[in-house]
């Protein structure tokens, strides 16, 4: 079968490789679409400063499949029916899992980074990290789901604890950060969205900002909402996005960090002491929040916006958007 795989730093290639088959506690999914991230591109590109990644490996994290084979011991799943696969699916047995945090699961093989993903015809993946899919969500929809859309509920509604009516500013509003502007919304926040580029600033405008803005033209000392930038959330994460977060929040605000652009950054320690400013990681998000954001999809509450192209055409995808010429999302298909 054919599979996009990681062999090392700028290795990455689109090969033949034998068909997987499930073992114990596992399902064999036909891929029906896998969603393009930037993570993918810290580990192609050697941006992880370090983390250690197999190889070679078979990226791609956000996955949507049919169940056509299930391994020894599995019961409730059934063959034919679509799932999406929870990414950081965990053991079940730690603390973490047993309080509903699996994302944080200490002993997870993270699906397309720690094992074979989904840039494939065909995974094998540990039963439990399945979810199924509502009939009126479509493959590209439930991939990016997995990821782009999770990760965005979980910044603001778990980690950043957003409220409704509070003012939320949103650091690049690509991928992940468009979903958190349509989130945020949702959820009645009103919403200050930030990027460099103006198309993915008008879809922000489309998707619920109330204002758009270039970040380069804005004065962080007196930001254009109509009250206080309470909850900040960065999907960029270079330090020039970090420093810009810390001089937007309001006194007693929150910062949720959520993108890698780099692994340091600025701290303002006295602004953070003095102004008792919270600032948050965020991690992907957990398997009973994905079932909730499918469900949000499913009702229109939430529309992530996505693109299908083959995945014969991975390599050209990856280049583009390394090169920011990807508005929103891109799901491959087998």
């Amino acid at each position: 079968m054919r599979a996009a795989r990681y062999f090392g730093p700028h290795d990455f290639r689109l090969v033949e490789i034998d068909r997987p088959v499930p073992e114990r506690g596992e399902v064999l999914l036909r891929v029906r679409a896998a969603g393009l991230c930037h993570s993918d591109l810290h580990i192609i590109f050697d941006e992880l400063g370090g983390y250690p990644i197999p190889a070679p490996l078979t990226l791609g994290h956000e996955i949507c499949g049919e169940a056509v084979e299930r391994g020894e011991g599995v019961t409730g799943i059934e063959i034919g029916r679509r799932y999406v696969v929870f990414g950081p699916v965990g053991c079940g047995n730690c603390r973490w899992c047993r309080s509903g945090r699996d994302n944080l699961c200490t002993e997870s093989r993270w699906i397309g980074i720690a094992r074979d993903g989904g840039y494939a015809e065909y995974v094998t993946v540990p039963a439990q990290a399945l979810v199924a899919v509502p009939d009126t969500v479509s493959d590209a929809e439930a991939a990016v789901a997995t990821d782009a859309v999770l990760t965005s509920y979980h910044a603001l509604l778990t980690v950043g604890r957003l409220q409704p009516g509070e003012g939320v500013a949103i650091i690049g509003v690509g991928g992940l950060g468009l979903n958190a502007v349509q989130i945020a919304s949702a959820f009645g926040a009103v919403v200050l969205a930030l990027d460099i580029q103006e198309r993915k600033l008008e879809l922000a405008r489309q998707h619920g900002a109330a204002i758009a803005l270039d970040s380069r033209q804005l004065d962080p000392q007196n930001p254009p909402l109509d009250r206080p930038i309470t909850l900040v959330a960065d999907f960029v994460g270079t330090d020039q996005t970090k420093l810009l977060a810390q001089q937007l929040v309001a006194r007693g605000g929150r910062i949720v960090l959520v993108g890698l652009g780099s692994v340091g950054g600025p701290l303002l320690g006295l602004r953070a002491v003095a102004d008792e400013i919270a600032v948050l990681g965020s991690f992907w998000g957990t398997r009973q929040e994905l079932a909730t954001v499918l469900d949000l999809i499913a009702r229109g509450i939430i529309r992530p916006r996505v693109e299908t192209h083959p995945l014969d055409e991975i390599l050209t995808w990856v280049e583009r958007l390394r090169a920011g010429e990807v508005e929103s999302r891109v799901a491959l298909v087998p």
